[in-house]
């Protein structure tokens, strides 16, 4: 990264809110449930299926927890008349991970009770380095009881063969997003190359699949997207219904559409993450962190606002 984004980066908490929104539009379906759903309605018709967050993370207190699952639970009762296969994706410090970890715990399985009602999947998020110990303690325990809940995995982090090799040992089904990862972490535990981290993912998507697991291939990257579909096919599991295969495509709402018809287009099931919810800044901050290019945009726009 050039000094001129670094700079560009660090001035984005300056800019007011009002900027940030016109980028976050293209990444956020909106402050309001309705909002999502209404985009929810919109992915399914374009042959997609999808994924609903409620955006909030770093919770002060567990009251605000237990605020984000009746959220959580008011969005999955709103779901069946909308798409009844949408998954829902969590964050460990929404539910206060880092506050009580068996309150998390508590939480994260009211959610995939109400999800096993409705007959759909949940995924717990994973979060920045100081999280994963707390994050995979939460998801281990919780799946030893609900066999509807996956985790999250970062390729940025030199820990994770380590970690997906010992998640296939102990958890059967494992059920696997794998992502590069948002958070920028010091080069002493993480990769920051964007070529050592997709060589990374690529090596951890095989281990995943040749584990017998189910892989969320969470990338925007065209030529990783293609190693994911190869490693698919030498394991014999592009047959059948897409929808019931071992595998899937799952990117962010705003990023690379083309991408996401172009897998759908050739046969793979896709779902496009929607997140929504008035704690929006903080997730859009992360985007624009990872991309540079849009973030100049912001800074321009924010100058010749004023």
């Amino acid at each position: 990264m050039s000094l001129f984004d670094r700079l560009v980066l660090a001035s984005l908490p300056l800019v007011p809110k009002a900027v940030i929104w016109t980028v976050a539009k293209r990444y956020v379906a909106g402050a309001e449930l309705s909002d999502a759903l209404d985009r929810i309605r919109a992915v399914r018709a374009e042959g997609f299926g999808s994924i609903l967050d409620v955006l909030g993370e770093g919770v002060a207190d567990l009251a605000a927890a237990e605020g984000a699952v009746a959220e959580y639970e008011r969005a999955m009762d709103a779901l069946p008349d909308v798409d009844a296969g949408t998954t829902v994706s969590v964050k460990p410090t929404h539910l206060g991970a880092m506050l009580d970890a068996d309150a998390c715990e508590r939480l994260l399985g009211r959610l995939c009770e109400r999800a096993a009602e409705q007959g759909r999947r949940v995924r717990f998020e994973m979060e920045d380095a100081p999280t994963i110990d707390v994050t995979l303690d939460v998801f281990r325990r919780v799946r030893e009881r609900h066999d509807n809940v996956g985790c999250v995995l970062q390729a940025r982090l030199f820990r994770t063969a380590a970690d997906v090799t010992a998640l296939l040992r102990d958890v059967d089904g494992l059920d696997v997003r794998l992502v590069k990862g948002i958070y920028l972490e010091p080069p002493d535990i993480a990769w920051t190359e964007d070529a050592d981290i997709s060589r990374s993912y690529v090596e951890l998507a095989q281990q995943l699949v040749e584990g017998g697991a189910f892989v969320g291939f969470a990338t925007h990257d065209d030529a990783v997207a293609d190693r994911c579909v190869a490693l698919a096919e030498r394991a014999g599991l592009v047959t059948g219904p897409a929808d019931a295969r071992r595998y899937e495509f799952q990117l962010l709402m705003g990023v690379r559409k083309r991408e996401a018809e172009r897998l759908r287009d050739a046969g793979h099931a896709v779902r496009i993450y929607v997140p929504y919810g008035r704690d929006w800044h903080a997730y859009t901050q992360r985007r624009l962190q990872a991309n540079p290019e849009i973030a100049r945009h912001v800074i321009r726009a924010f100058f010749r606002r004023g």
